[in-house]
């Protein structure tokens, strides 16, 4: 996630081994980023990714990191809202701080990926999910099933 430019450390830590005499630099990355990988990714099968096994080469590795990547359509940024293309066109014609597009055309406009996404949890577009083991991840409006019932739904 980190070659493909999905995840940035924002940090590190240095931690000394000292039977392994030295020390070891270790990244840090922000916990509400990985959380929201699943949603703000959504062509991504994420239920092989989660079960490969220690020492098994991830899913991921076969997909190539490529320029414009972190560029987002109207309709990627439906796909990660879970709503209809018209409803982006909507947001942006009503909100007056909705991303600006950084490249694309008038037709088709791209914007930052990083800057839709933050967009979206700030107007509760999109939530961050409670946990890696909570369902799929989860909408406003949508509540996460207790174990043994059905999902609901608020009106």
């Amino acid at each position: 996630m980190v070659r493909l430019g999905w995840l940035a450390s924002v940090g590190s830590v240095e931690v000394a081994f000292k039977r392994q005499g030295g020390v070891t630099t270790v990244p840090l990355y922000d916990a509400q980023e990985i959380a929201l990988l699943e949603v703000v990714r959504p062509s991504v099968d994420w239920r092989p990714v989660r079960t490969t096994a220690a020492g098994r080469r991830s899913p991921l590795a076969v997909l190539d990191p490529s320029p414009g990547w972190e560029r987002v359509l109207l309709a990627e940024v439906a796909r990660i809202a879970g709503v209809v293309r018209a409803a982006v066109a909507n947001w942006r014609r009503r909100h007056d701080n909705f991303p600006d597009p950084v490249a694309g055309t008038s037709v088709h406009p791209q914007f930052d990926h990083r800057a839709v996404v933050a967009w979206l949890l700030d107007h509760d577009k999109i939530e961050v999910p409670p946990d890696r083991h909570s369902p799929r991840w989860s909408r406003p409006g949508q509540v996460a099933p207790r174990s043994g019932s059905a999902s609901t739904t608020r009106g």
